[in-house]
């Protein structure tokens, strides 16, 4: 997906209780122990950061927040019970047998296609099953028609509007951009003074009783 230019995330689901990226010992591992619960590791080519937080309780959303700027692909392995019936997220199953393919079929929706090494025929199903060593590049065709015109669409209205509540972004999909920031300009529009060119970026933060509307042009 990298080579056709995607920029791409990815977050991988550790079941281990305890289980911690740092070191024993290193100093940032130090940090941590001492009540920091924000560390920042920064070498020449690599910045880690490391939060103490509670992830049972986060959701999609919440994931997304980490690296939506930065990427236009978020690859999640794991998180079962998050994604196995969200439809806004299409999965790629990875199955040994038939009998595995037909009981994910009952549990997640939906699929892209059944993905693995073993060499077993998904007869009567319309997903198409690929051999990940042999035909990664038919993989990679089959994501990129499902998200590649999302991407494009996002990509023309990155920018255009962000709206926080409480320090929270909202995730916004292209329509909904669309439209609140075209109720938003013509509502200011109409106010004295107020010179409307249509290329300007619209910030709208939401916090308890304050609301802050700004506007600057769109820069490239």
């Amino acid at each position: 997906m990298t080579e056709k230019g995607y920029r791409v995330a990815t977050a991988k689901h550790i079941h281990e209780a305890g289980f911690t990226m740092d070191t024993r010992g290193k100093d940032t591992w130090r940090h941590a122990k001492a009540g920091a619960k924000i560390i920042l590791s920064v070498a020449p080519n690599e910045l880690t950061i490391i939060k103490k937080v509670d992830t049972t309780r986060h959701d999609l959303n919440t994931l997304v927040e980490h690296c939506e700027k930065e990427a236009d692909i978020l690859i999640l392995e794991g998180f079962r019970e998050l994604v196995a019936k969200d439809l806004s997220v299409p999965k790629v199953v990875t199955v040994k047998t038939v009998k595995e393919a037909s009981e994910n079929l009952a549990y997640f929706k939906p699929i892209l296609a059944f993905a693995g090494s073993a060499e077993i025929e998904v007869v009567g199903l319309k997903i198409p099953k690929i051999d990940v060593f042999k035909q990664p590049k038919k993989l990679v065709e089959i994501v990129d028609k499902r998200v590649g015109l999302i991407i494009k669409r996002r990509r023309a209205l990155k920018g255009t509007i962000d709206i926080q509540v409480n320090k929270k972004t909202l995730p916004l999909n292209p329509f909904a951009k669309k439209f609140v920031r075209s109720v938003v300009l013509s509502m200011i529009s109409t106010l004295k003074e107020a010179t409307i060119k249509g290329d300007e970026n619209v910030f709208i933060e939401i916090e308890q009783q304050r609301i802050d509307v700004k506007m600057k042009p769109k820069t490239i």
